[in-house]
Order: structure tokens, then sequence, then C-alpha cells
């Protein structure tokens, strides 16, 4: 008669035997993995050290050189971005030493990951157009998006503003600090009043009371233009950049007075160029020295004209 095993034994057996070799197995794949990335590990690490350092040696022969804020903060950046270029580049090969691997992961999610992270990948593009076209640059004056500012950063998904008031409003800082995207410049006109051309033109109306004698206040303000404001010559170095690189042409360059007769009053515009930055200043010193010799010329302001709404471009 055949021996009748208890019940369960063999199932046990059966079982601890599985677990054990499950075990090993565990233990031989992991151990085996750690053999194999352990080298890479250290070998990445090697290059992320050699990098920061070899940064950290060129920032310091940069800020020993160059006395200029902006233009080590612009060096700080760039370097930064290029270690982290740099050492994906030497590092992809040692993790993916096979390309075919990368066109498989790409073919598979490629299209899911372009859906779901379109705005950091319109960031970055738009980033690498900020360096290598360069529409603008840390320092620059720019209006993008209803904002105007200084730019005073640039990073890989946002460039950041010091905000500026309106022209209306004096054009001066207002002490905010605007991060705006990258990926506005697809989509959105970009305003630069002082990369390819410094200046602006600005333009101050004096309305005369209509009577007074207007030629004299016409020559007055002839003087005012001459000694208050920065005249500008042809041969002056940033507008000779500016004819260099882009189509910019003035006929006039000078200061110029233009007069019309609006509202009940003699008005004579001033015309002149200024730079965004001083703006403010040399109209503030403008309109005292018109208060001052109108004054003493007897010539009156129309106190009740009112500029008119423009209607287009």
């Amino acid at each position: 008669m055949p021996e009748q095993g208890v019940p369960g034994q063999t199932g046990q057996v059966l079982n601890g035997d599985t677990i054990a070799q499950l075990k090993n197995n565990l233990l031989s794949y992991v151990s085996g993995s750690l053999q194999d990335i352990l080298p890479r590990a250290i070998i990445t690490l090697g290059i992320i050290l050699f990098v920061l350092l070899l940064r950290f040696l060129l920032l310091r022969i940069v800020s020993r050189r160059n006395r200029n804020h902006v233009g080590r903060l612009r060096w700080r950046t760039n370097t930064f971005y290029f270690a982290i270029f740099l050492i994906l580049l030497l590092g992809f090969p040692i993790w993916l030493p096979s390309l075919r691997s990368v066109a498989t992961v790409i073919g598979l999610f490629g299209a899911g990951i372009l859906i779901v992270f379109k705005e950091i990948f319109l960031n970055l593009s738009a980033w690498f157009y900020i360096m290598i076209r360069r529409p603008f640059e840390v320092g620059n004056r720019v209006s993008m998006n209803g904002v105007i500012g200084d730019v005073i950063d640039i990073r890989l998904f946002e460039f950041t503003v010091m905000e500026v008031s309106p022209r209306s409003m004096g054009g001066q800082s207002t002490g905010r600090i605007l991060h705006l995207p990258n990926a506005l410049l697809w989509t959105q006109p970009l305003g630069n009043a002082s990369k390819e051309f410094s200046f602006n033109w600005n333009e101050i109306r004096v309305p005369v009371k209509y009577g007074s004698d207007w030629k004299t206040a016409e020559k007055i303000l002839e003087d005012i233009a001459s000694s208050s404001t920065e005249l500008i010559s042809d041969s002056d170095r940033r507008i000779k950049n500016s004819q260099e690189e882009y189509a910019i042409y003035f006929a006039r360059l000078h200061p110029g007075i233009f007069v019309e007769f609006q509202g009940g009053a003699v008005v004579l515009t001033l015309r002149h160029l200024s730079e965004p930055r001083t703006r403010r200043m040399t109209v503030d010193r403008i309109w005292r020295e018109i208060l001052g010799r109108f004054q003493a010329a007897g010539i009156e302001l129309e106190s009740d004209y009112h500029e008119p709404i423009a209607d287009g471009p």
C-alpha cells in the first residue's frame, strides 16, 4: 500500500525552495545591476565635478578681468546652462550606449511628452532663440504683452524685468519685478527701446495762448532744444551701428520745432531724440527752462488746451 504523505508538506517544501531561488535570483540581479551601474555612476559624478570645477575657474578669471556687474551676471548665467549641456552631452553615451533605444523611446512616448510638456518645450526653444538671435539682452528696455521693463535676468524658462511705468507717466521704475515666460516671444510682439536703435523720439507740446508772440516762443524753444537736449549726429557710433545692422535712416537727427493751430492755441511741438532712461530728466529740464523764459518774455500758455486723442499710428 503506497505511503500517504502528510498533507501540505510537499507544498511547503516547494514553496521554500521557490522562495530561496527567488531570493538568490534577486540578489544576483541586484549584484549584477550594481556592478553595471556603479562604474557609470562614478564616471558621471567625475564628469559633473570636472565641469563644475571648470566653470568655477572660468568665472574666477572673468570676475577678475570684468568689473561690469551685468557682464559678470551674463557669464554666470550662460556658463551655468553650458555646464548642464556639457554634462548631458558627456553623460549621454554612458547611460544610453545605443541610439536605437533612444529612437524607440522617442517613438513610443514622444508624442505624449510633446503634448504634456508643450509649454516647457516652447520656453526652451524661445530661450535658444534668445541666446542665438539676441532680440534682447540684460540691460535692454523692452515691452511685451502690455509690460514695459528693463531686463535684469534671462533663464531657461523665463526672463525677468524691472517694471517701468508708461511714457505718459514718466517712464521710470515702479520697483516691481516681473517674470515673463520665454514662450511669449512666439505669440507676442516684442519692442526693444535700447538695442537696435538706442534713442526714442520724444515730443513736447507747448500750447501758446492765441495772440501771444509765438515766433518769439519758437526761438526760445530752439535755444532750449540746442542747450538742454542731447545733440546727435550721423557720426555718432550708436547711430552708425543701427544703420549697419538695420535699414534705419533719419533725414534729420537734430531737434525740430513744428507749429500748428489746435483747440484755440498755437501749439509748438519740440521733437528731439532722447535715451529712454534719461527721458524724464530731460523733459523736466526743458519744461523748467520754458516756464522761466516764457514768463520773462511775457508769453502766456493756453491753460484750456487739451491734447487731441490719437486716432492712428
